[in-house]
């Protein structure tokens, strides 16, 4: 007797969030996403369940016509309680026991299905009036049916939760500096690891989604203001104060190894953090935490294939719009002067990684150079001389390092021991180094987080 594997993928998920910077409305659509799971669950009778979360579901049918229902029913659904976002569906003909090969051609159908285009539920024609922020078709004088829908959401989250003082304005995340942090953590290896699976499909993506949110709740505390935006699978967008953002990533990343090694084997994964001001538009700081999460997993990856190691990357946004990591890299973070050329991206920065900067001795680095008496500032002009002259910038670190021990209040020779945990060629004379094929500096990775965060 024939089986249906059934699969959707919800599309536009990060689009729809991250449509404004207000508070209510991203924690609200929020809401939303992770209601899609429900709607599912409440709505249709599907035999088994392989995978529920983060907006991608696979499911078995034994019955012809309720997959059917399945594939009229639920797009309509979804895009009705969420104006935005759009959803792809695909069905395998299957036998006894799906296969691998199943799995496969499923999500090639799925791929096939996304590129095809869909019409939006709030498409605009002449004779609507439109909201002025979206330009989409206004419901009320500030508000398309997205918009309420989010905001409706919001109430509801306000009722059921208890620990909703945080949740009022984004400024409730900034520290004192106006600055947030938003982070895209991101698990290693799956494509790789779900055609080896030893154990049921269903099961392991259960177990992968309890680790997550296991991970999460325990690397956060009463003192972090943070939030997460999406949270199922190995998927993770957080928003958080500026101050608990390397701290928290840190914590979690200890925690997923931890989490899942405990019941389906040990996995990694990989994050990045977009620091920026609370004014800035939130698609973009999202759009470079995906660059840095991507851009950390391909150097993990270059060391080891199977089990890329936990590791993170991070940038404080100066620029008006995020166009793409590498064009930040070549504006921004690559310093060439008369003699040679230094990058300024000293990551990715490793959880537990040998030969390569540990996330914790990064930190105790940072928390050195905050110590009064720290020649931090004198580093700053150093770094600025840096794009001059090669020479004088050698001289004016030779004499920095010359008036800070004459001063006595900061011990150059603990910060020696601080930057050799770093990289064992760096020291107070030395700041530049060979890394990863370039001439590379950790100065600017350590002020980028000193102008973000403050003292603890």
């Amino acid at each position: 007797m024939a089986k249906y594997l059934y699969g959707a993928s919800v599309q536009g998920i990060q689009e729809f969030i991250f449509a404004t910077n207000k508070l209510q409305e991203i924690v609200g659509a929020s809401e939303i996403v992770k209601s899609i799971e429900k709607i599912f669950k409440d709505n249709f009778s599907p035999d088994e369940i392989l995978l529920n979360a983060a907006g991608n579901i696979k499911a078995i049918f034994h019955d012809e016509k309720s997959c059917k229902k399945a594939v009229l029913e639920f797009a309509k659904l979804v895009q009705q309680n969420a104006f935005g976002i759009t959803i792809s569906q695909a069905v395998v003909s299957i036998g006894d026991k799906h296969t691998q090969d199943d799995l496969n051609k499923l999500e090639k159908n799925l791929k096939t299905q996304r590129n095809k285009p869909s019409i939006p539920l709030d498409l605009s024609i002449n004779i609507l009036k439109l909201n002025p922020s979206t330009a989409k078709p206004a419901i009320k004088k500030d508000e398309d049916m997205a918009i309420f829908q989010k905001r409706e959401a919001f109430g509801r989250f306000l009722e059921d939760n208890l620990r909703n003082k945080e949740f009022g304005d984004i400024s409730g995340f900034s520290n004192g500096k106006n600055k947030i942090a938003v982070i895209h953590i991101d698990g290693n290896g799956l494509g790789q690891l779900i055609p080896r699976l030893t154990m049921p499909l269903s099961e392991f993506s259960l177990e992968l989604d309890c680790a997550t949110k296991k991970a999460y709740e325990d690397a956060r505390d009463d003192t972090m203001s943070i939030r997460d935006v999406i949270l199922g699978g190995d998927d993770v967008v957080v928003i958080c104060n500026a101050n608990d953002a390397l701290t928290f990533t840190k914590k979690f990343l200890e925690n997923f190894e931890k989490e899942t090694k405990k019941t389906i084997g040990k996995l990694t994964a990989c994050a990045g953090i977009a620091y920026c001001n609370e004014k800035y538009p939130f698609h973009y700081a999202v759009s470079l935490a995906e660059a840095l999460c991507s851009a950390t997993k391909k150097h993990s990856k270059n060391i080891d294939k199977d089990l890329a190691p936990s590791s993170l990357m991070f940038h404080n946004i100066q620029s008006s719009n995020f166009q793409s990591w590498d064009k930040f890299v070549k504006d921004e973070l690559t310093i060439t002067n008369d003699e040679q050329t230094i990058r300024c991206d000293f990551g990715p920065y490793y959880l537990n990684q040998d030969g390569e900067p540990q996330i914790q001795d990064f930190i105790n680095t940072v928390e050195a150079y905050r110590c009064e008496g720290s020649p931090i500032s004198r580093l700053r002009n150093w770094l600025g001389e840096l794009y001059k002259n090669d020479e004088y910038a050698k001289n004016l670190l030779d004499r920095i390092n010359e008036i800070t021990a004459q001063s006595g209040k900061w011990k150059c020779e603990i910060m020696d021991k601080n930057l050799k945990t770093l990289n064992k060629n760096l020291s107070n004379d030395s700041l530049i180094i060979h890394k990863d094929g370039f001439f590379k500096t950790p100065i600017y990775d350590i002020l980028q987080i000193l102008s973000v965060t403050e003292a603890k």
